[in-house]
């Protein structure tokens, strides 16, 4: 069983990026408010803060500087790649119109029509 990743849009990852920096702000305001009062497991739990949020904030980084690299690698550019196989599979094309002519589906001048059309792809 092959496994599907799913990558989010270039637009995405720059709006996570904005967040996380957002949090990261957050983190560090709060983290010397804390110190100031002296609240320390508090400080504690900022420093896990902030440092959750650099690690989300470097796999969106990763993933938008590796986001056209190896796209043939990748399980969404081997199914876009693969769809466009499919569609220039005459064969099969050829062989459901014939069948939908067998079955009386289509009559013998539509049969034709289509043919053409199909013959007259690129191959």
């Amino acid at each position: 069983m092959q496994k599907a990743y799913v990558r989010p849009t270039k637009s995405a990852l720059i709006a996570g990026m904005i967040v996380v920096a957002a949090f990261l702000l957050l983190g560090i305001i709060m983290f010397f408010v804390l110190m100031h009062e002296g609240a320390y497991i508090g400080m504690v739990f900022m420093v896990f803060w902030v440092f959750i949020v650099l690690l989300i904030g470097g796999i969106y980084l990763y993933n938008y500087r590796n986001y056209d690299k190896n796209f043939e690698k990748n399980v969404a550019g081997q199914i876009i790649m693969t769809n466009a196989v499919k569609e220039d599979d005459f064969d099969e094309k050829l062989r459901k119109l014939d069948k939908l002519k067998r079955e009386g589906l289509i009559n013998e001048a539509e049969f034709n029509k289509k043919r053409a059309e199909i013959l007259d792809q690129k191959w």
